[in-house]
């Protein structure tokens, strides 16, 4: 309890110091409002991390599978133990789906089918846990589409340190990570243990789904994990700054996303979909500026190629 009040005070004065930034005044006005924001603010740095091996290792799928199958570990700690519990039921049951999906790829006649069996497997089961518990319907919702605006004191001291262990595990494995990405059997000739790697990274992903799961829900942390890295992958040229970039995504669509929840409208705006849409409208807006770049290329190239080749006449010519 001495560190939960620890913690309760250091983000009363980060409230406050926040209160004084432009953007970000409105979001600490209330704490309901400012512990979403944090947790956001520290889960798009550890989402953008991770989601940048997620694009470069092309696990985008095992990605979705580990979303959707620790939903029994969720139902499990709601059912019995509340939504301060929902992480630990998460945890419990990620480290079996870690332990499936390493176990599927590692096969010889490794496939994406064995990966899809573990996905419906675990969510199967986690809707035969929600049913036999009772009536759970008014909750099933909230399970997979989260609560932002009923984050705890105890719920974001929990995803922190969890996303703080996906960050760790992304640094420690990043080069492996990276070689094993371009060349996974040149890693293996190299002595790099594969195993352990996948392991990493498996682990990573699942922090950032256990993390952000209670908050945005399990159905829709999937673009944390896979759109930041894709728009990082689109307009950069190196891991470093694709990471970079992609950090930024996720934490500028965090920020966007409560922002227009504040904005006043005829009917309220789901936070978690305000989040997620603000995500993925950062990608759109990427992919038009790529587009109109090209396109304004194809235009200005004959123009520069003929002013190019009369300067080049006009010094032959003195």
């Amino acid at each position: 309890m001495g560190v939960l009040h620890a913690f309760i005070e250091a983000i009363e004065q980060l409230r406050s110091l926040a209160s004084h930034i432009p953007g970000i005044a409105p979001l600490a006005q209330e704490a309901f409002l400012f512990r979403p924001f944090i947790l956001l603010l520290v889960l798009g740095v550890a989402a953008g991390a991770v989601g940048t091996l997620v694009n470069l290792r092309r696990v985008e799928f095992n990605a979705e599978a580990m979303v959707h199958s620790v939903f029994p570990g969720i139902v499990a700690g709601f059912a019995f133990g509340g939504t301060d519990a929902i992480p630990l039921g998460a945890s419990l049951t990620a480290l079996l789906v870690v332990a499936a999906l390493v176990l599927v790829e590692h096969t010889e006649a490794h496939h994406e089918g064995g990966t899809a069996v573990v996905l419906t497997a675990f969510f199967g089961l986690g809707i035969v846990i929600s049913l036999k518990k009772g009536d759970m319907s008014g909750q099933l919702e909230a399970l997979m589409f989260g609560r932002l605006l009923e984050v705890t004191d105890a719920r974001l001291l929990q995803s922190l340190i969890v996303c703080l262990l996906a960050l760790l595990l992304v640094i420690a494995t990043w080069k492996e990570n990276i070689l094993v990405a371009h060349d996974r059997e040149g890693a293996r000739a190299m002595g790099i243990n594969l195993l352990a790697v996948d392991l990493a990274l498996n682990c990573a992903i699942a922090a950032i789904v256990i993390s952000a799961s209670s908050a945005v829900g399990v159905l829709l942390v999937i673009a944390y994990l896979v759109v930041p890295g894709a728009a990082g992958r689109l307009i950069s040229a190196s891991v470093g700054r694709m990471c970079v970039i992609s950090i930024l995504v996720a934490v500028l669509g965090g920020w966007l996303g409560m922002r227009l929840m504040l904005v006043p409208t005829p009917h309220p705006v789901s936070p978690q979909a305000a989040v997620v849409l603000s995500i993925v409208a950062l990608l759109v807006l990427i992919i038009a500026g790529l587009k109109i770049y090209t396109v304004l290329r194809k235009i200005m190239a004959p123009k520069v190629k003929a002013s190019t080749e009369g300067e080049l006449q006009g010094v032959g010519a003195q």
